[in-house]
């Protein structure tokens, strides 16, 4: 685990920030490790880390060997079910996590989540310490197939008192007597932020810019904001009548989520097992909403 996270993260104290050790440990433990195999795997400088030709070499077998570790805890602790770790970035991570694992528990799986950033998680895919990935953008890579999930509508969504609620059409004018808050999903929410930046707009109606979607929620929830956010991570609040969905005409824009898996893994029971279930996981993240498909 230690070397994995050294090969991934490029850096001792990276791989130690992750794995909550001490640097000195993790230096300590790589410099064992490469007396045990008679090489030096990693080229050590003061920018980072990077493996040599024969830890290249190691990391192949490394995967492997996490892979058997956790194919032999799953038959001694719970042999009736198979396991799988899911990674995904918090903004995402955070809104379907909930769906996955409740999918994923009725498939007769041990499902295990991991938040990290988008790179990362590719990166555990290659590792081997996750199994599959869900991501906000698709990032080629060799060895990992992606493929579209799910493509969710940006919504505009509002408390049922707001004075915007029932309109028939709400124009970008009719917010500069509300606050926002607008959901960051990609370049899109910048050239939004030029939209609202109107010289008529009172400094206390401010606009922010929030890197989760439940963080706008819930400044709509106490704090009576307007909020943008992708309409699967307001499908809950919708269904129960905590918000409604205010007719702000967007260009159309839309977050997609991309599933991913090592191209190797695609036999794997638990990577089957997900893929037979993706369309469960859609419905349940999509129930109720109209702003969604699969």
């Amino acid at each position: 685990m230690v070397f994995l996270a050294v090969a991934r993260c490029g850096s001792f104290t990276a791989a130690a920030a992750e794995l909550l050790l001490a640097t000195p440990s993790v230096s300590a433990r790589m410099t064992s490790l490469e007396q045990k195999v008679s090489s030096e795997l990693f080229v050590r400088t003061r920018r980072g880390s990077t493996l040599t030709p024969a830890g290249e070499r190691f990391l192949a077998y490394a995967r492997r060997c996490l892979e058997l570790l956790h194919d032999a805890h799953d038959a001694v602790r719970a042999p009736e079910r198979r396991r799988l770790v899911v990674a995904a970035p918090a903004s995402l991570g955070l809104v379907v996590f909930p769906a996955v694992l409740d999918v994923l528990s009725a498939a007769a799986l041990n499902a295990h989540t991991r938040v990290s950033h988008s790179s990362e998680v590719i990166g555990q895919l290659l590792d081997g310490t996750a199994d599959v990935g869900l991501l906000l953008s698709r990032m080629a890579r060799p060895g990992v197939i992606v493929r579209r999930l799910l493509r969710s509508n940006i919504v505009t969504v509002a408390h049922p008192d707001n004075p915007l609620a029932g309109r028939r059409a709400v124009a970008v004018t009719d917010l500069l007597d509300s606050a926002v808050a607008v959901y960051r999903w990609n370049v899109e929410a910048e050239v939004l932020a030029e939209t609202f930046a109107h010289p008529r707009r009172p400094s206390d109606r401010p606009v922010h810019f929030v890197g989760l979607p439940s963080v706008a929620l819930d400044m709509l929830d106490h704090h009576g904001y307007v909020a943008i956010v992708p309409a699967f991570a307001a499908a809950d609040a919708l269904r129960a009548g905590r918000v409604v969905e205010l007719p702000l005409a967007l260009p159309g824009w839309a977050l997609e989520v991309q599933l991913a898996h090592r191209a190797d893994a695609a036999e794997s029971a638990g990577v089957r097992a997900l893929l037979a279930s993706e369309s469960r996981i859609v419905a349940a993240l999509t129930a109720g909403q109209s702003g969604a498909d699969g």
